[in-house]
C-alpha cells in the first residue's frame, strides 16, 4: 500500500488545539498555540505508526517524515519575527535555509540502521526515484528524472559525485510575506557551498554553509571566482530544467542569466 498523509498542521491560520494548550501556559499565547498544533500532528503521526504495530507491518513497512518548506517566520508568529528556525536565517519563502532546509527521516526497515545520520544534499523530488526503487519499478531507459534514489545514502554508501550534486531553487515571484531573503530568487547548493542570485538588482550572495549556517558572512565579494563559476553552472541548471528567470519592470525582458551577471 501507499499513503501520503498531509495534514493541515502546521499551517497558518494558526489555531490552537485546546486539548492540548494547558502544556504550554508559560508560552506566548501565539507560540502556545503554534506548539499544539505541532503536538497534534505528532500524536497523528504516532496513530498510524500505532496501527502499523497493530497489523504487524512496522518492520515490512518504510515511513518518511519531511516538510515541503522551512519554518513560518515572517509573520503571525509570537516574538520576533525571523529567528523561530535559528540557528538557520529567515524562514518559509525565503532563499536563506530557513526556508528551504527541512527535516527528513526515513525508516526502512533492512536498509537503514536506526539511530544513523547523513549529511549528503538531497531534495524532496528524491523520494521519487527512492520509492520506485523499493517497489522494484524500473523505468524505460529513455526516461529522465530530476531526482536522485536516495537508497545508496540510506544504506551508509554515498559518491563522490553524490556528495558534490548540483540542487537549485527558483522562485521567480515574490511570496505574500516580507523578510530576508523573500524575494524573487534563484539559488543552487554545490557541496558545501551555496549561491544565491537575487533577481532584483540584480546581485549575488555566496555562503560556506559548513563553516556558516546560520549564513551571517556573505562571501561574494571576496570570493568573486566562486561566484563566477557556480553562476556558470546556475545558469546550466536553469537551462536544463527550463526555469524561468524574472522580467525587467521596465523592458519586459527576462533578467541576464547568472552567467551573464556574474561576467558583467
Amino acid at each position: 500500500f501507499f499513503l501520503h498523509f498531509a495534514p493541515y498542521a502546521v499551517h497558518t491560520p494558526i489555531m490552537a488545539n485546546a486539548r492540548h494548550l494547558d502544556r504550554y501556559t508559560d508560552r506566548d499565547p501565539k507560540e502556545a498555540a503554534y506548539a499544539t498544533m505541532i503536538e497534534s500532528y505528532d500524536a497523528a503521526l504516532g496513530a498510524i505508526l500505532d496501527r502499523l504495530d497493530h497489523h504487524g507491518i512496522r518492520d515490512n513497512t518504510i515511513v518518511i517524515f519531511t516538510s515541503d518548506n522551512g519554518g513560518l517566520s515572517a509573520h503571525a508568529r509570537g516574538g520576533k519575527p525571523h529567528v523561530h528556525n535559528a540557528p538557520l536565517r529567515s524562514g518559509k519563502g525565503s532563499a536563506y535555509e530557513g526556508g528551504t532546509r527541512v527535516p527528513t527521516v526515513i525508516h526502512w526497515p533492512g536498509l537503514t540502521e536506526p539511530g544513523s545520520r547523513s549529511d549528503a544534499p538531497v531534495v524532496t523530488y528524491d523520494l521519487y526515484p527512492t520509492i520506485l526503487t523499493a517497489a522494484g519499478v524500473t523505468l524505460p531507459a529513455e526516461t529522465t528524472l530530476d531526482g536522485h534514489d536516495l537508497s545508496p545514502i540510506l544504506s551508509g554508501r554515498i559518491s563522490d559525485d553524490q556528495a558534490e550534486r548540483i540542487i537549485g531553487w527558483n522562485q521567480p515571484h515574490q511570496w505574500g510575506a516580507s523578510g530576508p531573503g523573500i524575494e524573487p530568487f534563484t539559488s543552487i547548493r554545490q557541496g558545501t557551498w551555496k549561491l544565491i542570485y537575487f533577481h532584483d538588482g540584480p546581485r549575488f550572495e555566496l555562503y560556506d554553509l559548513e563553516n556558516d549556517l546560520g549564513e551571517t558572512t556573505d562571501l561574494a565579494s571576496s570570493d568573486p571566482d566562486r561566484v563566477r563559476a557556480m553562476a556558470e553552472v546556475m545558469t546550466k541548471w536553469i537551462d536544463q530544467t527550463g526555469a524561468q528567470l524574472s522580467n525587467d519592470l521596465e523592458t519586459g525582458e527576462p533578467i541576464p542569466t547568472p552567467a551573464a551577471a556574474a561576467a558583467s
